[in-house]
């Protein structure tokens, strides 16, 4: 499974992905804190993991999210 590829799908349903790279600050994309929230549910209903509010509430690049999700698939 290619995690960078499911997080580029779902984002790119909210902002341009085509140009994406790990260290870009989500919110410079366009992300609010809403849209992130949004964001991680639909990641985890994808992907079968869970999130707590603090490790979403520490998140801030894509690198962070990708991360996160592969210490979540361990």
């Amino acid at each position: 499974m290619d995690i960078k590829k499911v997080v580029s799908e779902i984002l790119s349903k909210r902002v341009d992905v085509s140009s994406l790279k790990e260290e870009d600050k989500l919110t410079a994309l366009g992300l609010d804190s809403l849209d992130l929230v949004e964001v991680m549910l639909e990641i985890e209903d994808q992907l079968h993991i869970e999130f707590d509010s603090n490790e979403i509430g520490e998140v801030s690049t894509l690198g962070d999210v990708l991360k996160l999700i592969e210490t979540k698939l361990k």
